[in-house]
């Protein structure tokens, strides 16, 4: 069979690179190929393994590798076994693919032609420029039941990263450092106008009215998060000192020059390829000359096209920012760059605790609507969070950029002891707004 044989060159590939990890590939017919040095000795169990369980699976894998594998994975037409597999397969696919003077089998893996055509049409047919694409783009990821964030968020159902400084134990303790180390970067003051575009499930907007005094205007587009928004805020007794704005980051451009603060964490990686300067630029219409902005967003150094499988099944439309590229955008719209941090592996950390609430709480997920939280939902999740816990330790970035409208307003802006680390606050000492 000749994808099975295609397979078996491939494989042969992974175990010439010596994966981290030992890899067995289990056929439709029973056969195996083990992807590590001692894989005849009997006594040795492989770490991960794959179990094609269909000719059609080895078929679909055969013609596009690695998009077709996790598609059968998917599917379920393909097991992926053991313990933290997916992530454990994604690193090993990445040091097998990744070198540094590839050979020819590295560039067609790496740039398979049938996916790459997939991808440009994918990405041109999801492009946010239309704001009707943008705002089904985000409800498809943002518009599941709320309940499925909290089970995998945790009590501040914050969708971004955690900051784990020593003494930090929890997920819920690292969540709202980070909202607190947010808010103290703004340098936050009672009765600032503060402008968060896409603020999720409101756990930050609630920090900033409350604790801070500030007065809080939110745009955010999708529906079912707004109304989780509302009633959670209407349950703090916070609806009065929130507003609220259905819309998109676009339509800021009404209220220009309105706000003395802006914030935005996670939102801008959904802008697409072709947004750069249409979100740059509205946050400098929104902001007052002299007001502070803070963008949190993960990051790469090159401009490149969003990868496959995640446009499919994740973020539709989604893009994966250019770091210096968005610095230049933000030089053309006026604002002046005063910090910059990386917290990668605060986010990296994160990621795997939603892992584990996805495991540890999928049967209360589930019973949540079982034909939306089916077996293939639970394998989507499982991949897109596996692999993001990986691509975290081989280069993804986590940015926070601290700005202000205007060069002279710098001069007046330290934002220097923005970060500064302070101890963190037990558990039963924060108020989570649940």
């Amino acid at each position: 069979m000749l994808s099975r044989f295609l397979l078996r060159q491939i494989f042969s590939f992974i175990r010439r690179a010596r994966p981290t990890y030992r890899l067995r590939v289990t056929y439709c017919d029973g056969s195996s190929t083990d992807c590590w040095e001692d894989g005849g000795a009997p006594a040795v169990e492989p770490e991960v393994e794959i179990v094609f369980k269909s000719a059609h699976a080895e078929r679909h894998a055969a013609i596009e590798f690695y998009a077709g594998l996790f598609d059968g994975y998917i599917a379920g037409e393909v097991d992926i076994l053991g313990e933290a597999a997916l992530t454990k397969l994604t690193q090993i696919g990445r040091e097998a693919f990744s070198a540094q003077d590839p050979t020819w089998l590295n560039r067609l893996i790496g740039r398979n032609p049938v996916v790459h055509v997939k991808q440009i049409l994918q990405e041109r047919r999801q492009d946010g420029k239309d704001l009707a694409q943008a705002k089904q783009n985000a409800i498809f990821h943002y518009g599941h039941d709320p309940r499925f964030f909290e089970y995998l968020l945790g009590d501040t159902v914050g969708y971004s990263e955690g900051h784990w400084p020593l003494g930090t134990e929890t997920l819920n303790q690292a969540k709202h450092n980070h909202y607190d180390r947010i808010a103290r970067k703004l340098k936050l003051e009672p009765g600032l106008k503060v402008l968060e575009v896409g603020s999720g499930w409101g756990y930050l907007p609630m920090l900033m009215a409350e604790r801070y005094g500030a007065e809080v205007t939110v745009y955010n587009p999708v529906p079912r998060q707004n109304e989780y928004m509302r009633a959670r805020f209407e349950r703090h007794g916070l609806a009065e000192k929130i507003r609220l704005i259905e819309a998109d980051h676009r339509d800021i451009a009404t209220e220009a020059g309105v706000y003395d603060r802006y914030v935005s964490i996670g939102v801008y990686e959904h802008v697409g390829m072709t947004g750069y300067d249409d979100w740059v630029g509205s946050i400098a219409a929104a902001l007052k000359p002299g007001g502070i902005g803070v963008l949190s967003t993960t990051t790469k150094m090159v401009k490149e096209m969003t990868e496959y499988l995640t446009l499919k099944y994740i973020f539709p439309g989604g893009h994966l920012p250019s770091l210096p590229l968005t610095l230049e955008a933000m030089d053309r719209h006026g604002l002046t760059l005063c910090d910059v941090e990386n917290l990668w592996p605060h986010y990296q950390r994160t990621v795997k605790c939603w892992l584990d609430n996805l495991e540890r709480h999928w049967p209360e997920i589930q019973a949540l609507d079982p034909t939306a939280f089916d077996e293939r939902f639970r394998r989507i999740w499982t991949m897109y969070l596996g692999g993001t816990v990986e691509a975290f330790r081989s280069g993804l970035d986590l940015h926070h950029l601290v700005f202000v409208k205007g060069r002279e307003a710098a001069l007046h802006n330290d934002a220097r002891d923005a970060g500064d680390e302070v101890a963190a606050l037990p558990e039963a000492e924060i108020n989570f707004f649940k």
